[in-house]
């Protein structure tokens, strides 16, 4: 733990009782003296400070980047005081007993607002960085799903300016979040189309994506999917938003599937995406096999996509039956050279997914 005294002093510069000028060297002292893992003494200056002295701090980056945002210097101004604003809050927020306190949590509109619009790189990956942390609180998924189309903003803008790596992850997390509260607090009809709004959004990014993009979104909807169940979709003013979803995700599951040996490796998370499809739509996924068969009508192509999708299941749910019989899950003959994954396969981890899609399709 950090020096008592230099804590004091720092815990006294942020007080509410401290003039602005005073405030801001706190801000400047605390990396000083206080180490970022020191959750203790970080705790204790956190419940000592005006932290609405951050939130104006944000404020005024906020009006600097909305006066400047049509001129061509926009993106090179620098913004020190909302870089300070954003390297303190990121300290506090790595602790979650930190993150959950509400006064932490009356930052998170301004933290939103800040990454919409900030168009420095380094200010947008670390504003993002704390939300990743600040959405394991149910505010912060509220803040999203009463207003997805921030958080669309946020990922819009970060792929031209963060790695692609840490948006698809940022991406990742917000929509697993908003699908957990969403199977925990589903009554709320309004959140639901919000979370609606998000997962349209995302499969249409899916289906008109290309390269690498379009592979690393499918463990995104995957994750996203997984949390929810039927239930949870049987809101008013959805359904129109839940063909659209299934159309975008299944067609582009489809084509990861029928391409060639060089997309392989994403073949089984694309068959793990559709088994969630069937599981939460089966009446849009497979809706066009009854009726062609009925018929023979114009839903043929529909029809043989139905069926790639049906042989494929069977065939690899064989698979994952001959791997339990070579290897049992109960046998205890495990290699401890082998990678997970190969403990996985050998114990048939598709199977389940593989009869979700089975007995959808009966």
């Amino acid at each position: 733990m950090a020096n008592r005294e230099q804590i004091e002093r720092c815990a006294g510069l942020l007080s509410s009782r401290s003039t602005d000028d005073e405030k801001l060297a706190g801000l400047l002292l605390m990396p000083r003296v206080v180490d970022a893992k020191d959750r203790e003494s970080l705790e204790y200056i956190f419940d000592s400070m005006d932290t609405k002295f951050i939130e104006r701090l944000m404020r005024t980056g906020i009006k600097q980047i909305e006066t400047q945002n049509n001129t061509e210097a926009a993106a090179a101004t620098e913004l020190p005081m909302l870089d300070i604003a954003l390297s303190v809050i990121n300290v506090f927020s790595s602790h979650s007993t930190i993150a959950t306190k509400p006064k932490m949590q009356d930052r998170i509109p301004t933290l939103f607002k800040v990454a919409t619009l900030v168009e420095q790189p380094d200010a947008l990956a670390e504003a993002m960085q704390i939300l990743c942390r600040l959405l394991a609180t149910d505010t912060a998924v509220q803040t999203v799903l009463e207003k997805p189309d921030t958080l669309l903003r946020i990922v819009d803008s970060a792929r031209s300016q963060v790695e692609p790596l840490e948006t698809t992850r940022f991406l990742d997390m917000a929509l697993n979040r908003c699908s957990c509260y969403i199977h925990e607090n589903g009554s709320d009809s309004s959140c639901v189309k919000g979370w609606a709004e998000l997962l349209t959004s995302t499969a249409n990014a899916f289906a008109s994506s290309v390269g690498m993009l379009k592979f690393e979104l499918i463990p995104v909807l995957a994750n996203a999917l997984e949390p929810i169940d039927r239930a949870d979709m049987d809101v008013v003013g959805i359904a129109d938003a839940s063909k659209d979803i299934a159309s975008s995700i299944g067609s582009s599951c489809i084509w990861v599937l029928r391409q060639k040996s060089e997309t392989t490796q994403y073949a089984d998370q694309a068959l793990v995406l559709y088994s969630h499809l069937v599981r939460l739509w089966p009446e849009h996924v497979f809706s066009g096999n009854r009726a062609v068969t009925a018929s023979q009508s114009q839903n043929s192509q529909q029809n043989k996509d139905s069926e790639l999708i049906l042989r494929l299941a069977c065939i690899e749910a064989q698979a994952a039956i001959d791997a339990m019989m070579i290897c049992p899950p109960d046998s205890g003959v495990v290699d401890a050279e082998n990678s997970a994954e190969a403990a996985r396969l050998a114990r048939g981890w598709k199977l389940p997914f593989c009869a979700e899609i089975i007995a959808g399709w009966l």
